[in-house]
């Protein structure tokens, strides 16, 4: 929704269903006769009130929907920075395959989780994941390191843990929101913050 535009209160709703009800009952009362005449003016007042009202409800629903939109956006725009920052250095292709693949299940769980629990511990966890956890503890770490690091055992050894860990917890998330469990969200929120120390 534009910023300049605003939702009309409830009480504005009912100020204008009010004087339509009026101005109709006075119109039609004599024409029809007062009861007549009261009843389609309340009618007519009625339908007034349900149609302002839809059009206030369907404005704050898309409020909401840009909302989770704009959050997935970020999110998302964090990753292919994150990712086109990968593909600018030599790193070995085991590596490379790894980061962009748990960059891919971000991206592919981020407008669900975003949609489904707007608003929520676990939204804010996963978007944590996307744009500080993997981007800033996870692969700038690694990109910081000289050549010989990147390659050595231990170092793709801890890489690798550290992205099955995150695939295999992601997995889990895509299974709980695919069923809707809402119950285990916030579980699985509280969980995910204390293993990856956001």
């Amino acid at each position: 929704m534009n910023n300049n535009e605003t939702k009309i209160p409830a009480y504005i709703i009912g100020i204008i269903t009010a004087v339509i009800a009026i101005i109709v009952t006075w119109i039609l009362i004599p024409a029809l006769g007062s009861i007549v005449g009261v009843l389609v003016g309340l009618v007519v007042a009625s339908v007034v009130y349900m149609v302002l009202n839809y059009f206030n409800k369907t404005e704050e629903h898309s409020e909401i929907v840009e909302e989770t939109i704009s959050l997935s956006d970020s999110s998302i725009e964090s990753l292919l920075n994150i990712n086109i920052a990968l593909r600018k250095e030599i790193i070995p292709e085991e590596i490379r395959t790894l980061y962009e693949t748990i960059i891919d299940q971000l991206i592919d769980v981020l407008p669900k989780v975003n949609s489904e629990t707007s608003g929520g511990e676990l939204a804010w966890v996963i978007n944590r994941m996307a744009t500080e956890y993997l981007p800033g503890k996870s692969i700038r770490p690694y990109l910081s390191m000289d050549d010989a690091q990147r390659h050595a055992e231990d170092t793709i050894t801890s890489v690798k843990e550290s992205i099955a860990g995150m695939q295999s917890e992601l997995t889990e998330v895509q299974e709980i929101l695919s069923s809707h469990k809402t119950d285990e969200f916030n579980n699985k929120a509280k969980f995910l913050k204390t293993r990856f120390k956001m």
